[in-house]
């Protein structure tokens, strides 16, 4: 059992939860039961560090390492309010494709929250491809769990401005991008299948780089007493209009 925090593989964990080491390895940490069978499932699973009452969970899982670890250390490792015990190392999925067809844009997105949020509502509605500039790092504990593990299910693309740019013209991708100056969502039709909508910063909006690349700026009508929707929110609804 392991018991010190100063434990190789305790170590490890930690370091995985900053965004460069996360990357350089292509790893990152995640808790809860449920997540973990689904990742199991999916091949992703590295190592199960699981405390000694909820091995049983965890122990007909073949091909992965399993570790058994102290309630204090499941404490220590943990990010979530109450742990129930049991934390992983999942391997980063590669890429699986990318759709032009219809995909999201993410300017400079912050919260993880959000982020996560944004990734779900992504998944119900068939966006797959989520191009991100300067945004928070998707695989956070609190990225992972807003997006109920759907961040595993999508393929997610950090790029520059200039890459952007090349794709847009490469691929003939229209750019919608969501704001309160646009058209009402309701009232736009699209006029080319290869589409991205565009969900900016949440508080400063779309970049002004990001806005000359837009074809059409669209808005979400709304209540004049409302002065603008959390970025998740829009993001979901200008989703289902245009899925």
């Amino acid at each position: 059992m392991i018991t010190s925090k100063s434990n190789d593989i305790i170590k490890n964990i930690i370091k995985l939860k900053t965004k460069k080491y996360s990357k350089e390895r292509g790893l990152c940490v995640v808790e809860s039961i449920k997540l973990i069978y689904e990742l199991y499932e999916k091949g992703l699973l590295e190592t199960i560090l699981v405390i000694d009452k909820k091995y049983e969970l965890v122990k007909h899982f073949k091909n992965v390492k399993i570790e058994i670890i102290s309630e204090e250390i499941a404490k220590f490792i943990s990010d979530a309010v109450t742990t129930d015990g049991v934390i992983a190392i999942c391997k980063i999925p590669q890429n699986k494709g990318i759709s032009y067809n219809k995909s999201l844009i993410l300017d400079r997105i912050q919260d993880p929250s959000n982020m996560g949020a944004i990734i779900r509502s992504a998944r119900a509605f068939g966006f797959t491809t989520i191009f991100t500039l300067d945004s928070t790092y998707p695989y956070t504990f609190k990225c992972i769990r807003s997006s109920m593990g759907h961040v595993f299910g999508v393929s997610i693309i950090d790029v520059t401005l200039d890459e952007l740019k090349k794709i847009k013209i490469d691929n003939n991708i229209q750019f919608i991008t969501a704001d309160m100056d646009g058209c009402a969502i309701e009232k736009y039709l699209k006029t080319n299948e290869n589409f991205a909508i565009i969900i900016g910063n949440e508080g400063s909006g779309v970049s002004e780089d990001l806005r000359k690349l837009s074809d059409k700026i669209v808005s979400i009508p709304m209540d004049k007493d409302v002065e603008s929707l959390n970025a998740s929110v829009s993001a979901g609804i200008i989703m289902y209009y245009l899925k």
